[in-house]
């Protein structure tokens, strides 16, 4: 993706490639600050340009600075999360810092900075109850040693003992009742483990404590949300842009904001998707609102998502561009997520009248010579993993083995995963009456015209299920058991998509009753 910058200003692109070859050449004539110094200028220059940011990690690497390195490899990741280079140079550098911890605990096995290092590392890696093993022997020699505590909690969360996480954080508030980040923490486990109001509580408590903590504002937005407050939800969720996480992230900075105010009449708005898929699918709802009110909308999104909504395009008004072209000026700017804020004057309620997408039809006529004539079985399609690149929900995402028992019943199954887990590869191999057409699903818009060729869907929490919301679909979710904001707390039918039907495990991490539910359902509408 070519950044915008340069596609305006040669030049500009002339200076950072000047700067680039400087840096190369210091590092090769023994000058390794040096290079680091001139390519810390280009990226000042242009944060956004990859070759200077994997030029940064690999110097870093190369002097053994490896949790420098992990950290620039981060940010190009956080920027371009699907570049492999940089996610298998970034798991090199946690490996070689993981063998350089281990060398420095033989000197000092009992120096707990170290172990909650290691442990740290051990995380980055998935290997969790090896991380867990670091920080008691941590706690072992330091029992009142609050990141080793901050870090056991934040350990304990990943392996699904939420209980013993909460009691961490507790042993940190009972040394220091004021610590911010350990209440906020503690709101964080009994969000997941759906005690909403306590963890509310948390929240208003840690942003007492510390005013300026946009990851606690952002937390107590989602639980707003979840409870129906969209007046306060919608509100606090603006600080989001202050995250660690999303601060680097916001675009069009030169333009001004709208969020409801000034009228549009006559002027002109560019909206913006800044998130994933689904949430891009999931608030497209809002555009045609927009539309209504101003003289020209302009729509830039991710490429995968420009031929799907090109429907949108049927509006006089609004043109779709994808996001590595080139933009006129615009009067506002706004992100897709930032309407419901935007437009909350107008609005008592979720617009969730569907379909407001629809599938091209030629595209479904392709798919449906693909799967070829009908037959009197039920066409389900199945997703159960999200994106398998950048950083992974694996709470969200189901192994394809606990899904085996919808196999064994009579319907057409085909599979909507454009990427497949590599953990599900040879559990995939025995699915052999499951059609795989990963390899044709080349955007959403092919995927689209897939689903509007089938009778169902059955998804994991991915972009897959609000596309079939989207389309009108009758789908089913398959939903972890801590809450999600835009799913509510129950099952049954979905506010944002009334085709969407949503079964929640009713214990955390177990996906056997969840499945043993939605089987029997798709029995009964296979007839049998």
């Amino acid at each position: 993706m070519l950044h915008e910058k340069l596609l305006h200003d040669p030049g500009h692109l002339q200076q950072l490639m000047t700067l680039l070859t400087q840096s190369i050449a210091a590092d090769l004539e023994g000058r390794p600050d040096e290079a680091l110094d001139v390519i810390g200028q280009a990226i000042v220059l242009d944060p956004a340009f990859v070759p200077a940011l994997m030029r940064r990690a690999y110097l870093l690497m190369a002097q053994e600075r490896y949790a420098e390195a992990i950290v620039a490899y981060d940010d190009c990741l956080q920027r371009f999360p699907a570049l492999e280079e940089a996610a298998q140079s970034r798991h090199r550098a946690v490996i070689l810092a993981l063998d350089h911890c281990r060398i420095m605990l033989e000197e000092r096995p009992q120096d707990a900075g170290l172990l909650c290092g290691q442990a740290a590392l051990l995380e980055r890696l998935g290997r969790f109850d090896e991380a867990l093993a670091s920080l008691d022997r941590a706690l072992g020699y330091a029992p009142t040693h609050q990141q080793a505590l901050n870090q056991r909690g934040n350990v304990l969360l990943h392996l699904n003992r939420h209980e013993e996480a909460v009691l961490c954080y507790d042993r940190i508030l009972a040394q220091s009742a004021v610590n911010a980040a350990a209440i906020f923490n503690r709101g964080n486990v009994l969000q997941k483990m759906n005690c909403i109001n306590q963890a509310l509580w948390c929240y208003e408590q840690a942003l007492t404590l510390q005013p300026n903590f946009p990851e606690a504002e952002m937390a107590q937005s989602h639980c707003l949300l979840l409870q129906g407050d969209f007046a306060g939800g919608w509100q606090h969720h603006e600080a989001r842009w202050r995250t660690s996480q999303l601060r680097d992230q916001g675009l069009f900075p030169h333009e001004p904001a709208w969020l409801g105010e000034p009228s549009l009449a006559g002027r002109s708005i560019l909206l913006w998707a800044e998130q994933g898929l689904g949430d891009t699918i999931q608030f497209a709802r809002y555009i045609p609102l927009v539309a209504d009110l101003a003289a020209q909308v302009t729509v830039c999104v991710p490429e995968s998502l420009r031929r799907l909504l090109a429907s949108l395009t049927a509006l006089p008004n609004v043109t779709l561009v994808s996001n590595d072209k080139a933009l006129t000026p615009h009067d506002f700017h706004c992100p897709l997520m930032s309407l419901p804020l935007a437009l909350s004057w107008t609005l008592a309620t979720i617009p969730a009248a569907v379909p407001y997408l629809h599938a091209d039809i030629e595209l479904k006529q392709q798919w449906s010579a693909v799967l070829g004539p009908a037959s009197p079985r039920l066409r389900v399609g199945l997703a159960w993993a999200g994106r398998q690149y950048g950083e992974r929900n694996h709470t969200r995402d189901i192994p394809l083995s606990h899904l085996r028992p919808l196999a064994e019943i009579e319907v057409e199954l085909v599979s909507l995963q454009q990427q497949i887990p590599a953990g599900d590869l040879a559990e995939l191999a025995q699915w052999a009456r499951m059609h795989r057409l990963e390899a044709a699903m080349t955007d959403m818009a092919e995927t689209a015209a897939l689903i509007d060729n089938l009778d169902l869907v059955i998804s994991a929490d991915t972009a897959v299920i609000h596309l079939a919301g989207a389309l009108g679909k009758p789908a089913w979710l398959l939903l972890r058991y801590e809450s999600e904001w835009r799913w509510g707390w129950q099952t049954g039918s979905s506010r944002w998509y009334p085709t969407v039907k949503v079964f929640r495990q009713q214990h955390r991490g177990d996906w056997s009753g969840v499945v043993e539910e939605v089987a029997e359902c798709l029995r009964l509408a296979a007839g049998g």
